[in-house]
């Protein structure tokens, strides 16, 4: 059993670089709210905002005696030794140090994860009603109100947000009431990893549980591909734990298709960025080939006939997101580069929608570059349609994001009546 951190002088553990670090507004006062988005604490401190300066110190070198001398020299307080080990431990105690207490802690969340069958909803009753009558009215309410033709022809993909369902909901509706006429067993998720880049893509035999019941993995799929891929990608699939991007799209599923009719094969896609930065295509990555002729091979044999989702959200502008300048700056910059990325995936011309990224180095931080590549390559869709376009401008925290939902179709096939 490790012990809480209790020393004036011994080195203080780094501080976990995967916590959030939120304002917050507490009876009228501007105030910082420090959590843990991968779930391994359930507790939050509540912070002042001047104490952000001092997890820049916890660099995994410095004592709480050093700390205090280089408080006093940046800022001229003198803050007592004991207040400062203090919040050293109450950190500690809520497993935001890198340390083996946490170390611990993660293996074992880790372990008892790996043993279920079933992955638990994890935003429901914040995200959305957990309540499944109360769902379920809300989902058919967004249903009701959307208006836009569907036309005769399913798509083979279609492009989701995955922003949270208190703020954009509506924009899932066009794509999904596209997908519902689609003649599918296996609907394919390629969700955007938030929580983990540990491969390059991340896969879990777990079915999916939510308010409206339990939706099934195509487990013989999922299978089957690790088969054909050569079995080249990590067994571990905590990063599903508290994902969003897979588990707002199986909402939707479960309310059109039930849980009965299709089934899931659920992928997170982690970071394609390198290939970005060094100007390559994935294509020429050898563990990304193995994926694409795995999946190919495993969708023949298995007979499957498939659809897509790539759960995305588009541009990411702001101080939330480590820019150095507030979002309101950027509004119409950002809607002009949304656009340009729009028009050239409704041409299909992927070579176009890379350029545009590389040359910008992924300015505007679009979270789902690799969900659309893997489609793209795996399908290789003829034409596609911007089906509905939001951007939420976040001005308490200078920050905004923007979301889209698309259609694409194959050879063939046409989005102009949708």
């Amino acid at each position: 059993m490790t012990h809480i951190f209790d020393s004036h002088h011994e080195a203080i553990p780094r501080l976990r670089s995967d916590l959030e670090l939120l304002p917050v507004e507490v009876d009228g006062k501007e105030l910082m709210l420090l959590r843990d988005p991968n779930g391994y604490s359930t507790e939050e401190l509540i912070l002042q905002p001047e104490a952000q300066y001092l997890f820049f110190l916890f660099n995994g070198t410095d004592s709480i005696a050093t700390l205090r001398r280089a408080i006093q020299e940046e800022t001229g307080q003198d803050l007592a030794t004991d207040i400062l080990l203090q919040l050293v431990q109450a950190l500690d105690r809520y497993y935001f140090l890198e340390n083996a207490r946490f170390a611990a802690r993660r293996d074992a969340v880790d372990a008892e994860y790996a043993t279920l069958d079933t992955r638990e909803a994890a935003h429901a009753g914040s995200s959305y009603p957990s309540d499944a009558e109360e769902l379920t009215d809300f989902l058919q309410e967004l249903f009701d109100a959307d208006s836009s033709a569907v036309g005769d022809t399913a798509p083979v993909g279609v492009i989701t947000p995955h922003i949270d369902l208190q703020i954009g909901p509506q924009v899932y509706v066009p794509a999904f009431r596209r997908l519902q006429t689609a003649d599918v067993d296996t609907v394919v998720i390629l969700g955007t990893s938030h929580y983990s880049y540990e491969d390059l893509f991340l896969l879990t035999e777990k079915h999916f549980a939510t308010p409206l019941g339990t939706m099934q993995t195509d487990r013989e799929f999922v299978q089957a591909l690790r088969q054909h891929s050569g079995d080249v990608f990590t067994h571990r699939d905590v990063a599903h734990k508290r994902e969003h991007s897979i588990e707002f799209p199986v909402l939707f599923l479960q309310h059109l298709f039930g849980n009965d009719r299709v089934h899931i094969l659920p992928v997170l896609c982690t970071s394609f960025e390198e290939f970005l930065v060094e100007g390559t295509r994935a294509a020429a990555d050898a563990k990304y080939s193995a994926f694409i002729n795995g999946f190919r091979e495993a969708a023949a044999e298995l007979g499957r006939r498939v659809a897509f989702i790539m759960s995305v959200d588009w541009s990411h502008v702001g101080r939330k997101f480590r820019h150095d300048f507030d979002a309101a700056e950027v509004l119409e910059t950002v809607r002009e580069s949304d656009f340009q990325h729009f028009n050239a995936l409704e041409a299909c011309d992927y070579d176009r929608f890379y350029t545009l990224l590389r040359e910008s180095k992924n300015a505007t931080q679009i979270d789902g570059f690799a969900c659309i590549t893997t489609f793209f390559d795996l399908m290789q869709p003829r034409s596609g349609c911007l089906l509905d376009y939001q951007l939420w401008h976040e001005e308490e925290r200078a920050s905004a994001v923007s979301f889209a939902s698309m259609a694409f179709y194959g050879d063939g096939d046409s989005g102009e009546d949708a």
